[in-house]
């Protein structure tokens, strides 16, 4: 038993020691700079860059889709992550109508 708390403890500390410092998205602060009415797809995909999705809801209807993923540190343990870890999703979805944006919805998506 000591054994293996030894090694979960070894684990947890190689998982938060391993920091790379890669730059991740922020879709909520994302979210605050598309303006309803006024941005167009240039500038959506000039701030945020090319949609993870995209998807067409009608004849000038388009929807665009970021994601972003986030699990917490329980997540990434080898073996028992997927059953006491857990996963957010965060997604902003932005609704075109012609070149403009109509609709800009944020939400998060926990999963277990």
């Amino acid at each position: 038993m000591k054994k293996l708390l030894y090694i979960l403890i070894a684990i947890l500390t190689l998982n938060l020691t391993n920091c790379t410092g890669v730059p991740q998205r922020n879709l909520a602060s994302d979210a605050s700079l598309v303006r309803k009415g006024f941005s167009t797809k240039e500038e959506v995909y000039q701030l945020l860059g090319k949609p993870d999705q995209i998807l067409k809801t009608g004849p000038d209807t388009e929807e665009w889709y970021f994601y972003q993923k986030n699990e917490d540190i329980w997540k990434k343990i080898p073996l028992l992550g997927s059953r006491i870890g857990k996963e957010e999703v965060e997604v902003l979805k932005i609704i075109f109508k012609g070149n403009r944006v109509i609709d800009c919805i944020y939400y998060v998506v926990t999963r277990p």
